[in-house]
C-alpha cells in the first residue's frame, strides 16, 4: 500500500474526528495534533476546516457516481426482470456504502444536517434531490414502457421508495448509533428489498390481468408527430388550458404560441405534439433567442464581444393536458425533441423553469457557465434559468472565449396584454382569478 501524503492524512484524519466528535466539535489545532504536524501546515493544503468538509463532502458524492448505478441508466437495463435490475442498484449503492470511510461520511453529513446549514443544503440537494428525480425519472420511464400503471403517482412512489431506505440510515447512524455496520448492511438490503416488491407490486401492470392487459393495450395508443396546420386551434386551446391562471389571472402563453409560428425565431422541426386516440394531449416548441457575450477589458468593464451572434435556442412553451399530467408525457416529449435538436446540430438549449423536474434531463444552471437571463441578477445563481449541452460538447461553451453572457427571449415573448386579452375573443370565456403562488409580475 502506498504512503499517504500530508493533505490525504488530513482528509482521514479529518473524517475520523468528524465522525466521533462532529464537525463543530473538531478545531484545526486537533486535526493538526492527530496528523502529527504544525497548525500552521494545515493551510499548506486547505485554507480552512470548512474547505476540508466540501472536500470531503465531494469526496462521497464524486464516489457513488464513479460507476453510474443502473437505477440511473434506466433506458439501457429496464428491459430485464425488475427485482434483478434493483438488485444491481441495491448491491452497488451497499458495497459502497459498505466501506469505512463512506459510513463514517454518511454519519457526519447525517448528524451535522440538523445544524449545519451547508450540510443541511448538501443532503437537500446532492442527496436526497438526486435520488428521487433518479426514481422519478426512473418510473416515469416504466410508465412510458407499459411496466407500471398510467394513474400510479410518480413523485409518490419516488419518495415512499428512498424515504424509508433514508430513514433506515438515520434509524443506524443516529438512533440505534453505534450499531454493527455489517448486521446493518444485511438487514438494509433485506428491509429495502422487501419495501420495494410492497411498492412495486401495488403498481405494476400484471399481463396475466385482463384489466391491466386492456390498460397496456390501451395506452400504446399514442403517436408524436411534427405539428402541423390543422392542429393549430387545438394546439392554443390545449396550451390555454394548460396555462390558465397558472403563473398570472389568465395566461399569455396561447398567444406566444400563436405568434411564434410566423417569427423567424422559430424552429419548425421541433414543434411536436404527442396525441392519444386521435386527441392532442401535449405540445412543445422551441425558439432561437440571443445570447451577447461580454469579456472584461483591463479596467474591469464589460465589453460585447458577440451581438446575439451565437446560436442560443430555447425550449417552451411546453404543455400537456391537465388529464394526463404526472404521466411522463411531457418526458416523451422533451427526450425525442431534445434527441432531435442534437441531430439538428443544435449546440445547446436553454429552459426556463423548475430545476427539479428539467434537471432528469440534462439540463443544470446556466449560471454555472457564467451565463444569466436577461433582467436577471448576474451575481446570483438563477436556478430556473438552466442549459442542457448537447452531445456530450461542454467545451463549447468555454471555446466561446467569454466572461459573462446574457440570454434574450426571441421578442415575441414580449406580449402586449391588451392584445392577449382581443386575442382571447377566439376562445370559450374563462375566468382570471388571482390565486396563491402564481408570480409576481
Amino acid at each position: 500500500m502506498a504512503r499517504k501524503n500530508t493533505k490525504e492524512k488530513i482528509f482521514d484524519v479529518s473524517i475520523d474526528l468528524f465522525s466521533q466528535n462532529g464537525y463543530d466539535g473538531v478545531s484545526i489545532r486537533q486535526i493538526a495534533k492527530e496528523v502529527g504536524i504544525k497548525e500552521s501546515s494545515i493551510y499548506n493544503h486547505y485554507q480552512s476546516k470548512e474547505s476540508i468538509l466540501e472536500s470531503i463532502l465531494s469526496y462521497y458524492i464524486n464516489e457513488m457516481l464513479k460507476e453510474e448505478a443502473p437505477v440511473m441508466q434506466p433506458k439501457e437495463n429496464l428491459n430485464m426482470d425488475f427485482d434483478h435490475f434493483y438488485k444491481e442498484g441495491s448491491d452497488r449503492f451497499i458495497s459502497k456504502l459498505s466501506e469505512e470511510k463512506m459510513m463514517k461520511i454518511t454519519r457526519i453529513f447525517l448528524v451535522e444536517s440538523y445544524h449545519n446549514e451547508k450540510i443541511k443544503k448538501f443532503v437537500k440537494e446532492a442527496i436526497i434531490g438526486y435520488a428521487i428525480n433518479g426514481w422519478e425519472d426512473l418510473f416515469n420511464l416504466m410508465k412510458e414502457m407499459n411496466f407500471i400503471k398510467k394513474d400510479a403517482d410518480i413523485k409518490q412512489l419516488a419518495e415512499s421508495f428512498y424515504y424509508y431506505g433514508l430513514f433506515l440510515l438515520y434509524e443506524h447512524f443516529i438512533i440505534n448509533y453505534p450499531e454493527d455496520d455489517e448486521k446493518f448492511l444485511k438487514d438494509f438490503e433485506r428491509r429495502t428489498t422487501n419495501h420495494m416488491k410492497i411498492l412495486f407490486n401495488s403498481v405494476k401492470i400484471d399481463t396475466k390481468n385482463p384489466k391491466d392487459s386492456l390498460e397496456k393495450e390501451k395506452e400504446s395508443e399514442e403517436t408524436i408527430r411534427l405539428e402541423e396546420e390543422k392542429d393549430y386551434l387545438k394546439v392554443e386551446n390545449l396550451v390555454r388550458d394548460a396555462f390558465w391562471n397558472v403563473y398570472r389571472p389568465g395566461a399569455y402563453e396561447h398567444y406566444i404560441v400563436h405568434n411564434l409560428r410566423d417569427d423567424s425565431s422559430f424552429i419548425y422541426d421541433l414543434a411536436y405534439i404527442i396525441e392519444k386516440n386521435d386527441e392532442i394531449i401535449g405540445h412543445i416548441n422551441y425558439s432561437n433567442g440571443r445570447l451577447d457575450l461580454y469579456r472584461k477589458n483591463r479596467y474591469g468593464v464589460d465589453i460585447k464581444v458577440a451581438d446575439g451572434s451565437e446560436k442560443a435556442s430555447v425550449l417552451g412553451p411546453i404543455s400537456i393536458n391537465s388529464k394526463y399530467q404526472s404521466n411522463g408525457y411531457g418526458s416523451k416529449l422533451i427526450r425525442h425533441t431534445l434527441k432531435l435538436a442534437e441531430d439538428m446540430d443544435i449546440p445547446f438549449v436553454f429552459v426556463i423553469g423548475d430545476e427539479d423536474y428539467y434537471h432528469r434531463f440534462g439540463f443544470e444552471s446556466a449560471s454555472k457557465y457564467n451565463i444569466y437571463l436577461e433582467g436577471t441578477d448576474t451575481e446570483d445563481e438563477n436556478p430556473f434559468f438552466m442549459i442542457k449541452i448537447l452531445n456530450g460538447n461542454e467545451n463549447i461553451i468555454k471555446d466561446l472565449d467569454f466572461d459573462k453572457g446574457i440570454f434574450y427571449n426571441p421578442e415575441v415573448f414580449d406580449v402586449d396584454e391588451d392584445m392577449v386579452d382581443e386575442f382571447d375573443k377566439n376562445f370559450e370565456y374563462k375566468e382570471k382569478k388571482v390565486l396563491e403562488g402564481q408570480l409576481d409580475i
